[in-house]
């Protein structure tokens, strides 16, 4: 170098390449652990899954209203079967009832006649009446005793048909308050969102043409609709 030459610092040195860094073996930890697990879901799966939206809400109204629909389907063939059974045990006492009064008045003429009769001489001589006398009354102890039964059984039938016919009733008047209260509530619903109509923004109501008069009617209607609700709400309680 020249003693002229300016000093141009240390001379470059080659820089030997980089060894490009080795692949991970197979079977390493790592990728056994993502092949076992997969690959991962992408986030916008995961949220779905998390945020999804509920089952809507069942009708309360119809649930009910079936169950008490259901209640009366389970009561009316025991009230109808008990109806059929009153009507054969009614006829079978009015029979009874018949036979305990032509027996009582065939006692009561053999009475009579034996009344008529009662001499000692004569005792012997009416012997097939007193015998006509003993089976008479037999007769009619056996009807009376019968009818009496038959009376306790129709008893039993007809109250345990009108709890059921009670029941029946409460079920039909319940299912009755629940229609209504269900119209209630859908006229609510109806009013309610028809007042939610109404309350336009101020935005809304400026455009088009000018109309001042038209936030102030639609006050008016909303409060109209609102006082209407809470009357519905009373009616329904």
């Amino acid at each position: 170098m020249s003693d002229g030459a300016p000093d141009s610092g240390p001379e470059p040195h080659a820089v030997p390449p980089r060894k490009p860094s080795s692949p991970p073996r197979v079977g390493s930890g790592r990728e056994s652990t993502t092949a076992a697990n997969g690959p991962p879901a992408p986030p916008t799966m995961a949220v779905a899954s998390r945020e999804e939206s509920p089952a809507p809400a069942l009708d309360n109204y119809a649930g009910f209203i079936a169950r008490l629909d259901a209640a009366a389907g389970r009561l009316t063939p025991r009230r109808d079967a008990l109806a059929t059974a009153l009507g054969a045990a009614e006829l079978l006492l009015a029979q009874n009832q018949t036979g305990l009064e032509l027996w009582g008045q065939r006692l009561s003429l053999i009475s009579q006649l034996l009344a008529r009769h009662s001499g000692a001489h004569e005792a012997r001589r009416y012997g097939t009446l007193r015998e006509l006398h003993d089976v008479a009354a037999k007769m009619e102890r056996m009807f009376t005793s019968r009818t009496q039964r038959i009376q306790d059984v129709c008893h039993s039938i007809r109250e345990r048909r009108d709890q059921i016919n009670t029941s029946l009733f409460e079920l039909e008047k319940s299912r009755v308050k629940l229609t209504s209260s269900r119209m209630l509530a859908l006229e609510r619903e109806n009013l309610r969102k028809v007042a939610d109509d109404l309350s336009l923004s101020p935005e809304g109501t400026g455009l088009g043409f000018p109309d001042p008069d038209l936030r102030e009617s639609l006050r008016e209607a909303r409060q109209a609709i609102i006082l209407a609700e809470a009357l519905l709400e009373v009616k329904g309680n």
